[in-house]
């Protein structure tokens, strides 16, 4: 067990380090528990005042001594009108911190979001966003702390000093677009696209001796909902990104249940009292997807797990990460001033 996590400790570094992978964002299977993550057009992409949430991921616990985990947090707000009462501006925070092994693989960064939205009508059928995301991205690296076998076997620690500690900083810029279609009361079209690092940034590494390109990233993602009946939905959906030579694909399929508030007469149009939504999906050539998320008042929460189908499967058995997330959205509304009352006197 010992030799299998030194080795992929190892494999994981250097292929890091070739291939510019340390430059790599972070993933999640719920995306949409995050959107503005992925597409800073989704900023403030809801109705409600403030939206608060957070999602952790952790993988590779099964074979390594400290596993790859991923944290974040986000809000964001509209906070005024547009061009007219159809449109809203919006903005939006991220932060996040990913760590990955002994070798401490630490991304952190600090990101801001500002958006535009357009609806072409008043009640919203249809709405296109814009986005612009500002961030500060710092990345570090000491591949002292890694743990091999002789430190098990002999009590001796091997020599890296042919790696230096790695630590930087950099600014970021990112740009995105995003188009709603309403098809019925309970379904809707959603097609986006995002490009992130748009300035390719390049980190020095290892006293300047290697220059870490952060190279630029596409996301591209859709989903169709259909509605089967009043109470049952079904939602395909891809997400694409690319970075460089390095792709990676999901497709997924969930089915939404939504159970509704008791109404007195057959005039009024039932409420919707919360939805749950369960299905699957493969990210090519990595892993399988089971996923669950659910809708109640104005809170959403998601949680799934991958299991391993590539070759790393060998390694960690078919085990895979796990991630879990919440968000809630607040509506704070403004108190009404009151006039003072004024009573005219009886003659």
């Amino acid at each position: 067990m010992i030799i299998k996590r030194n080795l992929f400790i190892l494999i994981y570094f250097f292929i890091y380090i070739s291939n510019g992978l340390l430059a790599q964002d972070l993933h999640y299977t719920n995306y949409n528990l995050v959107k503005h993550y992925f597409n800073p057009a989704e900023a403030a992409s809801f109705q409600g005042t403030i939206r608060v949430g957070g999602v952790y991921r952790e993988q590779f616990s099964s074979f390594i001594h400290k596993p790859y985990s991923s944290s974040l947090l986000f809000l964001d707000s509209p906070i005024s009108y547009g061009l007219n009462k159809n449109h809203w501006i919006g903005c939006g925070m991220i932060y996040y911190l990913d760590q990955a092994g002994d070798l401490a693989l630490q991304n952190n960064g600090f990101i801001g979001a500002l958006s535009y939205h357009i609806g072409f009508d008043s009640k919203f059928k249809d709405v296109l966003g814009f986005g612009f995301q500002l961030g500060s991205i710092g990345r570090t690296i000491n591949p002292n702390n890694a743990q091999f076998e002789e430190q098990f076997v002999s009590g001796t620690k091997r020599d890296l000093a042919l790696i230096t500690d790695y630590k930087g900083r950099y600014t970021d810029y990112s740009i995105g677009t995003k188009y709603r279609h309403k098809l019925s009361l309970y379904s809707n079209f959603n097609v986006g696209l995002a490009v992130f690092h748009i300035t390719e940034p390049a980190i020095k590494f290892n006293g300047g001796k290697i220059d870490n390109v952060v190279h630029r990233r596409i996301n591209i993602n859709a989903s169709y909902g259909i509605d089967l009946s009043k109470a049952v939905s079904v939602i395909p959906a891809i997400y694409f990104s690319k970075y460089t030579n390095v792709t990676n694909t999901m497709l997924q399929f969930m089915m939404e249940y939504r159970t509704f508030k008791k109404v007195e007469s057959k005039r009024q149009v039932a409420k919707e009292k919360f939805n749950v939504q369960m299905g699957l999906g493969y990210r090519i050539q990595d892993a399988l997807q089971f996923m669950f998320m659910g809708n109640y008042k104005n809170w959403q929460f998601g949680f799934s797990y991958d299991m391993t189908v590539s070759t790393a499967a060998i390694y960690n058995n078919y085990y895979g990460g796990f991630e879990i997330g919440i968000n809630r959205i607040f509506n704070i509304q403004k108190k009404i001033k009151l006039p003072p009352k004024f009573y005219c006197p009886r003659f």
